[in-house]
């Protein structure tokens, strides 16, 4: 009976990670939209639209058009699951950028939501990237 329910276990365990391997774990994200709250930054900001970029799911870095990981590591705040989003958070402390300020990023990712293309927010200071997300 223990040797029928450990290879049952073990079946499971390996349809669910060839489940996963073929999806993906990590993101692939195009720009859709972007907002800034100066309209005069706008311009600048539009040749992101159509642009992509990749998520590594567990380290949270980005790659691509967009970024998040400069001077030190963004940190995954949540992992997102099929109740809650993808959020993750990075940062530049005074002096660690271009200039005398600071900087921040945040991306959230609706892993929650049904359909295979997820709705993204980025944010980074003052403007705010839209689109989605795949698996791969």
């Amino acid at each position: 009976m223990v040797k029928y329910w450990f290879s049952a276990l073990v079946s499971l365990s390996l349809l669910a990670s060839s489940t996963l391997s073929a999806r993906g774990v990590d993101y692939r994200c195009t720009v859709e939209r972007v907002e800034t709250a100066r309209p005069s930054d706008s311009e600048f900001h539009q040749a992101y639209v159509g642009r992509e970029f990749t998520v590594e799911r567990a380290s949270g870095v980005m790659v691509g058009a967009l970024k998040n990981n400069y001077v030190s590591p963004p940190q995954v705040i949540d992992p997102g699951s099929a109740e809650n989003s993808y959020k993750v958070l990075g940062s530049l402390s005074p002096g660690q950028g271009l200039g005398p300020g600071s900087n921040v990023y945040l991306l959230t990712i609706n892993e929650y939501d049904a359909s295979e293309r997820k709705p993204f927010l980025f944010a980074q200071n003052d403007a705010a990237y839209f689109g989605h997300c795949t698996h791969f």
